[in-house]
């Protein structure tokens, strides 16, 4: 039996050496290879800075609770999101203390649709939070000319991505801030971990110190008093236990971070091999089209693909009135693992929302019929030609 996974870590010589680095050290907060991954990440995604945090999740309710602190958004303002998401992406609007509002998807895409955004938009929206799922880009060119229509900020989740573009432009530059996860699984991982963007000066400030419990930004690491004169020292001093906002415990350690160095060197080798993987399976499952809806291969757009996702076409649906998590089980008892599209709708977390499936007929189809598998860089064609075999076998066994 096979051991086809979702995902991967990729090791090397350099994350070993970056690793034992940081031992020696004896100092595992916020250093150089923090700051490092900072630096590159910042150039990686044409921002100004991006500011590192313990999980994008943590990204996420540090943007939201820092331009409501900023904007003074009350309790209650509205955040549109798309219906198709994971939990993370809801719970940050509502533990920040605003009101998600849901917008359906494109069936084509599993993104939110930008012409359903106009309609969902009243007096208290004061942002769109698209997120970039399983690493395909949201079409931010329509996305941006409703935001500037109805002056809402863009706060990007791209927690699924990573180096991607939209229509030429990086992924994580589009809005005012954007969130990423180096989280298990992901194309960058370090176990836990996520990334701020943004070119905000003023916001990025105020984010450091709500990562770091809200702490003065005068003295947000404990080498801000290096090479310092006395008199300077002895101000900074005074300020280094002062707190100016009720933050939060959200650091990354340069453990991960000196992981995620050592990743980076890798990333152009390690999102190619997922593409023309990608591309490979695609070819292989050519025949199961009328079937399933396999990935789209844009050329206007860098899709760096987190995961390899599958749509069970409604002619296939109507044939023999199967279950998605028939086929699902069929894959799993082969060794395959794979994941259902992460659906909102149904969830008992949110049932004080009252969402009702009907208003979002794309999204509530494809979190019935959607699923994924892993297109990760150490899958090899063996790997993927026993897929394929296994996947065929399913449909064929369930009529199909």
């Amino acid at each position: 039996m096979s051991n086809y996974s979702l995902g991967t870590i990729f090791i090397s010589s350099d994350t070993h050496k970056n690793v034992r680095k940081v031992l020696k050290t004896a100092r595992l907060s916020y250093g150089p290879f923090c700051q490092d991954l900072e630096t590159r990440f910042a150039r990686l995604h044409h921002t100004k800075e991006a500011i590192v945090c313990s999980s994008g999740t943590a990204a996420l309710h540090t943007i939201l609770t820092a331009l409501k602190i900023k904007h003074g958004w009350r309790d209650g303002d509205e955040v549109l999101v798309p219906i198709v998401t994971f939990v993370a992406t809801i719970n940050a609007v509502l533990q920040s203390g605003l009101r998600p509002v849901f917008i359906d998807i494109l069936e084509s895409t599993y993104n939110l649709d930008p012409n359903l955004i106009s309609d969902k938009i009243t007096a208290k929206s004061k942002a769109i939070l698209p997120v970039h799922l399983f690493g395909k880009p949201v079409d931010m060119l329509s996305i941006q000319q409703v935001a500037n229509n109805y002056h809402l900020e863009i706060i990007e989740d791209a927690c699924e991505t990573i180096a991607a573009k939209s229509q030429g432009k990086s992924v994580g530059s589009w809005g005012v801030a954007a969130a990423f996860s180096t989280n298990s699984a992901h194309i960058l991982t370090t176990g836990i971990g996520g990334v701020i963007t943004t070119s905000d000066h003023q916001l990025a400030e105020l984010m450091r110190s709500l990562i770091n419990h809200g702490r003065d930004s005068a003295y947000i690491s404990i080498d801000d008093d290096n090479n310092l004169s006395k008199p300077a020292l002895e101000k900074l001093v005074q300020k280094r236990f002062l707190f100016n906002h009720v933050g939060f415990s959200y650091r990354l350690s340069e453990l991960e971070a000196a992981v995620a160095v050592s990743q980076l060197n890798a990333l152009d080798k390690i999102i190619k091999k997922r593409v023309a993987n990608v591309r490979y399976l695609n070819k292989k499952l050519k025949h199961l089209s009328d079937l399933l809806q396999l990935p789209q291969l844009d050329s206007t757009e860098d899709h760096v693909y987190l995961v390899y996702p599958l749509l069970l076409t409604r002619k296939a649906l109507k044939k023999c009135h199967i279950q998605l998590n028939q086929v699902i089980n069929q894959l799993e008892k082969a060794g395959i693992e794979t994941r259902p599209f992460l659906p909102i709708l149904g969830q008992p977390a949110y049932d004080s929302l009252n969402l009702n499936p009907t208003d979002f007929p794309i999204g509530n189809y494809c979190t019935q019929a959607g699923f994924y598998v892993g297109c990760h860089q150490d899958l090899t064609k063996k790997d993927m030609d026993y897929f394929v075999n296994q996947l065929t076998s399913a449909l064929n066994r369930l009529g199909l």
